[in-house]
């Protein structure tokens, strides 16, 4: 069995792949002095712009997980992490016995502003071949993210 691609640079799926990891090792270098993993830190950081949203009521985890478009097992295995580690905390749902209220920590604040600043610098380096054309790339991301 043979792949209708006469080459690798032909498949989407294949260079999605390979651009993929390749970011993924850059933003884990950029995390990597704030001891955060690529998910600790969609999360936090996903939890801090939330609550800011929020006037800092708290969000749910169901919330964060879908805000973050991850598995709500992950996330809450991500949470429970980040709140061993001081950066967030839960507290019981005002109105639902079965959820709780996530919210940032002051040393969790702290760590998500300079974390987020590490990755938004480290994005625009990675990106910064595709020039004004990122916009374009922005705009298939969404288009296929609807999916």
């Amino acid at each position: 069995m043979s792949s209708e691609f006469n080459n690798e640079e032909e498949s989407p799926g294949f260079m999605l792949w390979q651009v993929t990891n390749l970011w993924q090792k850059a933003i884990r270098n950029a995390l990597d002095p704030f001891e955060l993993t690529h998910p600790q830190f969609v999360l936090l950081f996903s939890c801090k712009w939330l609550n800011e949203r929020s006037d800092h009521t708290g969000i749910t985890q169901v919330q964060l997980a879908q805000h973050a478009q991850m598995d709500v097992n992950v996330t809450s295995q991500v949470v429970r992490t980040l709140e061993k580690k001081g950066y967030i905390e839960r507290r019981p749902h005002p109105t639902d016995s079965r959820a709780n209220m996530i919210s940032v920590t002051k040393a969790g604040d702290e760590v998500a502003s300079k974390a987020v600043q590490a990755v938004e610098r480290e994005d625009r380096a990675f990106f910064s071949s595709l020039g004004h054309e990122v916009g374009d790339m922005n705009r298939l991301l969404r288009q296929l993210a609807k999916r």
